[in-house]
């Protein structure tokens, strides 16, 4: 049982909630709530539509939805040019120098490069010229690797000072923390909780709870996703950036760090949203 099935199993209890183990690993959980099932999967919610997920899945989707009133790093998508015949009607660009060419036109290095489906940090890449700019590209692109992706990200670089994951219920924010790494050392992946030693401590401080809400507010003026995590960064500049979303955030950096009780009372949030 995961750390997320772990705190609704407790959410549940301490409401008097009705469940079901449909699994082994007691990753799929039915909830009982007013006479009607809801199913919990590993890190997901009942709470999201397809289309929703499909948003938040989909980096350059996203990135698209939402550049014109959130502050994210300026972006660029690209089709692998030696892919499937099947999307050759969609391709720009007819070759990895082509994709170059076109960032090299529209973006400077140092680039951030990751591939547009995917989380944990996987095929992430910062790049500071061309050649690494080619590497990481027909790393994202090699269909022979697991970590494959038909579409690279190519992204401005943001200088950090802090990272945040923001949690959010129906557009308000439920709680945040901090990605800290001081102390930690790096292990081949630029996503701060892989380090070594990193951490994860909640965001106490009140300017930096109100700053996080008002860049986030816009994107939930024009559609609520109703539960998700947002990456935030706050640059070297004091400028709060919006990096991607996760429809189905999980938890097991917070709870291992800070414990499981703002994670059940999440939980139990959303039970009562259900009905409960």
């Amino acid at each position: 049982m995961n750390r997320n099935i772990e705190s609704l199993v407790m959410a549940c209890n301490n409401l008097g909630v009705a469940y079901n183990f449909y699994h082994t690993t007691k990753n799929l959980v039915g909830v009982v709530v007013a006479g009607r099932e809801w199913l919990f999967t590993n890190w997901a919610t009942p709470l999201n539509r397809q289309s929703v997920v499909q948003l938040c899945q989909d980096k350059d989707y996203f990135y698209n939805y939402y550049k014109d009133i959130v502050r994210m790093p300026k972006s660029m998508a690209f089709l692998n040019p030696y892919g499937d015949a099947k999307y050759e009607r969609y391709l720009e660009q007819r070759s990895i120098y082509e994709i170059i060419e076109s960032v090299e036109e529209n973006l400077e290095y140092p680039l951030i490069v990751k591939k547009n489906r995917g989380s944990w940090g996987t095929n992430v890449f910062k790049v500071e010229s061309r050649q690494e700019l080619e590497q990481a590209l027909l790393a994202i692109f090699n269909m022979s690797s697991a970590s494959f992706d038909y579409v690279a990200l190519v992204q401005e670089f943001i200088e950090i000072e802090k990272e945040f994951r923001a949690i959010f219920l129906d557009g308000e924010l439920v709680f945040a923390y901090e990605k800290i790494v001081e102390g930690a050392e790096f292990k081949d992946n630029l996503s701060p909780l892989h380090w070594e030693g990193s951490r994860a401590l909640f965001v106490t401080d009140n300017e930096e709870i109100e700053a996080i809400k008002r860049l986030c507010r816009p994107m939930f003026k024009k559609l609520v996703i109703p539960f998700c995590g947002l990456d935030i960064v706050k640059s070297r500049s004091g400028e709060y950036v919006l990096i991607e979303a996760n429809s189905s955030p999980g938890f097991d950096h917070i709870v291992k760090h800070q414990g499981y009780e703002q994670v059940v009372g999440l939980y139990e949030r959303i039970l009562k949203r259900l009905g409960a």
